[in-house]
């Protein structure tokens, strides 16, 4: 089995994506993404999602690209999925027969890209370990009470902000959570922040706050080898 996270170190891409930028979506030069994902451990087997925030999972191989996970059991088809502070997990089951890619924001966590993809696995949840990879932490994403009320049925995921009317609220928290609600146990925290780190990873937020048009993105990639 292969899995990675990449980062946003190396790479050709300028600017405001600075370094190993994979977006191809994000207002970068194509050429420069395209080399930047020939860097890519296995890129030949990569499937590149359209994602947008849904709770679509597809069965690689396909055509349907537009959707928010993909799980595979073939080892010429990789799954992987595009972050700058959404939540990526990767899953796979102990058998090491299938694997999945996920991403989850908000939107996608609210409406169950998670249970989704660990329901179209063929083995019971409990043969499932999860790996959560970098995100936006609970102390760097700040969002307003009508975003944070959607989540507050999951202890610890929202806490009061400095900010009045505003909370923070933890992604990978509340991905852990949801995780164990469908009996996934063996869950593994990154424990990364793409915000806190910005030498590593792009950061959607953080590029919002410092004025910039746009920003590059990371890939978490899973395939059976």
């Amino acid at each position: 089995m292969i899995a990675y996270t990449s980062t946003r170190v190396g790479g050709v891409s300028m600017g405001d994506f600075s370094g190993l930028n994979v977006g191809a979506h994000v207002g970068d030069d194509l050429l420069l993404v395209k080399a930047n994902r020939h860097q890519l451990p296995h890129n030949d087997k990569i499937t590149w999602l359209e994602q947008v925030h849904s709770n679509k999972v597809v069965s690689l191989p396909t055509v349907d690209t537009t959707a928010d996970a993909a799980i595979s059991e073939s080892p010429n088809f990789y799954c992987a999925v595009m972050t700058a502070d959404c939540v990526p997990v990767l899953l796979s089951n102990k058998a090491g027969t299938q694997v999945a890619a996920v991403h989850a924001g908000w939107k996608g966590l609210e409406s169950g890209i998670i249970a989704n993809t660990v329901h179209a696995f063929s083995c019971e949840p409990s043969e499932i370990i999860a790996w959560v990879g970098p995100a936006i932490c609970g102390q760097c994403y700040e969002v307003d009470n009508q975003v944070a009320d959607r989540f507050s049925a999951y202890p610890l995921a929202v806490t009061s902000s400095e900010n009045k009317n505003k909370f923070l609220l933890n992604l990978p928290a509340i991905a852990e959570h949801q995780l164990a609600n469908v009996k996934v146990a063996s869950v593994t925290q990154s424990g990364l922040c793409t915000y806190c780190q910005p030498d590593k990873f792009y950061s959607h937020r953080l590029a919002t706050h410092q004025n910039k048009r746009s920003t590059g993105r990371i890939v978490s990639v899973i395939g059976l080898s």
